[in-house]
């Protein structure tokens, strides 16, 4: 049996690194935890108008910290690739090592406009779990939002041995996408008989339309954030 804690941050997104990064290194600072979960786009914003350079310096930062703090760190951020740019979930070990990217697959429309789809479904391996990244739309391909067919995502990284998924998101407060969207996490998690743990992006404008939680592999919700406002989570999940 392997234990780990898992910590969920639903924060406010800025659109820029200066204001979002003081914050998401105090939250590593004060993380007891195993792993970390940031929302989608939570460095950069949520934009393709960021500066590579700072960029850079700033994943040094949260390297630094995740070393100093034992802390696992997914962080969201704009990504740039080959002359292209991603929406990427970054992994930062308690060793202060980048383990690995997830790039968004099935981005939106208004995403396409800026950025480029990623193209390797990737699994992980540390503390003694497999797990694998997505990111927002990438889970539930939501009707209307992009112009693919829904790849499975979750069960193809189920079929690849994971055990938890990340899910990294900025969805907004539109409420008629909140029945879809968590019953979409209900249902993929049991299709995958896996762990998902969802962060997302808090808005001024009213409640989250997807939760930041843990969902069971039964499709029930182990914990749960209250969806308007800043609010993070503590869960200890244990895996055979």
């Amino acid at each position: 049996m392997t234990k780990i804690r898992v910590c969920g941050v639903q924060m406010n997104v800025a659109p820029s690194k200066k204001d979002n990064l003081p914050r998401i290194l105090e939250y590593i600072r004060q993380g007891d935890c195993d792993f970390m979960l940031f929302p989608e786009m939570s460095l950069t914003g949520y934009h393709n108008d960021f500066n590579d350079e700072r960029t850079r310096e700033a994943w040094k930062q949260i390297a630094a910290t995740c070393r100093q703090s034992y802390v696992t760190a997914i962080i969201g951020a704009g990504a740039r690739m080959d002359g292209h740019t991603h929406i990427q979930s970054r992994i930062y070990t308690d060793d202060g090592d980048l383990l690995g990217t997830h790039e968004k697959i099935v981005p939106t429309e208004k995403d396409r406009q800026w950025c480029r789809p990623g193209e390797e479904l990737r699994v992980f391996e540390h503390k003694g779990i497999i797990f694998g990244c997505l990111i927002c739309n990438d889970l539930w391909v939501t009707p209307g939002c992009g112009p693919y067919p829904d790849p499975r995502l979750t069960y193809q990284l189920s079929k690849k041995g994971a055990q938890v998924i990340f899910h990294s998101i900025n969805s907004g407060h539109d409420q008629s996408y909140a029945a879809y969207h968590e019953s979409n996490l209900a249902l993929r998690a049991r299709e995958g008989n896996l762990y998902i743990a969802t962060a997302n992006a808090a808005t001024p404008a009213g409640p989250v339309n997807a939760p930041t939680g843990v969902m069971a592999p039964d499709g029930e919700w182990l914990v749960q954030c209250p969806r308007e406002g800043e609010h993070t989570f503590y869960y200890d999940i244990e895996l055979d």
